[in-house]
């Protein structure tokens, strides 16, 4: 095959049928690994402090965290955000360099063994202490199955994997609401979610392939070469030389990155404007799923309800994403939650639960979205370093989200209005990034700097 007739992985992946029992057990297996994460991400809603008309037995009742140790619960849900920040700033690299599939499976069994010894805690400052070792290991897991299933995705299923990665986190947080109502203590609960990750890890490690985007990145030739025969059969027509993927000739190092990024410097600005969108969307996301059990009425079913209107927001994002582009979606649901959290502020107290949902189901699109967002604008080579940047520093987003609660303080409206100030900050920054609807994965930092439209389907149809 000519140097012009090279293939890119994304070019590999396309030609396989949608129905490729490898490819999809690939998607359904890293998507599946979001059910427990979202134990993990949400359990502090119950676990940290019990609410005063629920019989749930938290960390602040048997520490007796009350008067001026109560800030001591509510620091747990920092500690474990400070170790989302170490997870992903020192475990995306190891991705970029060892592989996305080591990475993942390692974090996942990792993640089982910290939160199943954060439940024998015998002091506040031990369970602290577990729960930021949880943490470094949980935002590592998600972002690395999230690349993982996301880069053996062909583009026609991109939709699929996008709507089925949020559908299995919601089914974990309904399932959530449902253990914590049959298990009202939270040793037993931390114990009883943290189990299935090692069941998880055990799936991914016998069923997911490797990233063929990262072994054409990284060429490991002898690998691509078991994987066309493993996923294409082998009497595929495609080798390992036919395969190439644009790459800095001097590696991928964290020092080339930021050679490439300065000489790019548009690249840098949307590497900023993902990173605020993303602590925008944490701080929000979060906020609202811990500020749910506050909420009039029954806490549970308040959980469950805060966590199933995402499931239309998974479903119906992709589809309008699809249709008229990421850049919109994104900035469309950050205004519509800016306006339903301002709905707050001048409405009764009787429509403040619609609006809050309202606003859930905005903010639950956007987050989502950027996933998919974020994995079409960074490229191959630091992928996982700029996610994990992004994730790193959103959870300044997630250490505020427990103190929501207490801008009561000041007014009783105060969260609404910061919440739709940020919403809506959010939405007109994203306008700055690049539209990616129908492009390949970027393999270079200067074709996303360029935004440069790697397939275009409209194009496609009318040369043929």
């Amino acid at each position: 095959m000519s140097s012009s007739d090279k293939l890119s992985a994304d070019d590999v992946l396309n030609t396989l049928d949608k129905s490729n029992r490898h490819i999809l057990t690939c998607i359904l297996v890293c998507g599946l690994a979001w059910s427990p994460l979202a134990f993990t991400g949400l359990c502090p809603s119950f676990v940290v402090k019990a609410s005063e008309n629920s019989s749930f037995i938290g960390v602040a009742d048997e520490f007796d965290l009350t008067g001026d140790a109560s800030w001591l619960a509510e620091s747990t849900t920092t500690f474990y955000m400070v170790g989302n920040m170490i997870g992903g700033m020192f475990i995306p690299p190891l991705a970029d360099h060892y592989g996305r599939l080591p990475v993942f499976v390692a974090t996942v069994l990792l993640m089982a063994v910290g939160g199943m010894i954060s439940a024998f805690s015998t002091s506040i400052m031990m369970f602290c202490i577990m729960r930021m070792i949880h943490g470094i290991f949980y935002t590592a897991a998600g972002l690395a199955g999230w690349v993982l299933g996301y880069e053996n995705t062909p583009l026609r299923l991109r939709f699929f994997t996008s709507v089925y990665f949020g559908v299995m986190w919601v089914v974990g947080a309904c399932f959530l609401g449902l253990l914590a109502y049959i298990l009202p203590d939270w040793r037993y609960l931390m114990f009883c979610i943290s189990v299935p990750n090692i069941f998880v890890a055990l799936l991914i490690y016998m069923t997911v392939p490797e990233s063929l985007h990262f072994l054409v990145s990284s060429q490991q030739n002898e690998k691509i070469e078991a994987w066309l025969e493993k996923i294409r059969g082998p009497k595929g027509d495609i080798s390992a030389s036919d395969i190439v993927e644009d790459r800095d000739e001097n590696g991928s190092s964290f020092k080339t990155l930021c050679r490439e990024m300065w000489k790019h410097k548009m690249f840098i600005v949307y590497v900023l404007v993902m990173t605020y969108i993303w602590i925008v969307d944490t701080f929000i996301y979060f906020g609202l799923a811990f500020y749910s059990t506050n909420l009039a009425g029954n806490l549970y079913l308040n959980f469950v309800l805060m966590s199933l209107v995402e499931a239309p927001a998974y479903i119906f994002s992709p589809i309008f994403m699809n249709k008229y582009g990421r850049k919109v979606l994104i900035s469309g649901t950050h205004i519509i939650a800016g306006l339903s959290f301002l709905g707050i502020v001048l409405s009764s107290e009787a429509w403040h639960i619609h609006f809050w949902l309202l606003g859930k189901f905005a903010i639950s699109c956007s987050f989502m979205s950027i996933y998919m967002f974020a994995s079409e604008i960074f490229p191959t080579d630091g992928r996982n370093k700029c996610i994990g940047f992004c994730e790193t520093l959103s959870r300044f987003g997630g250490m505020l989200s427990p103190y929501l609660s207490h801008l009561t303080a000041v007014h009783a409206l105060a969260p609404a209005i910061t919440l739709s100030l940020i919403a809506v900050s959010g939405g007109l920054l994203t306008l700055i990034l690049p539209e990616t609807l129908n492009t390949k994965l970027p393999s270079t930092i200067a074709e996303t700097a360029s935004r440069r439209q790697l397939i275009d389907d409209k194009s496609d149809s009318s040369s043929n």
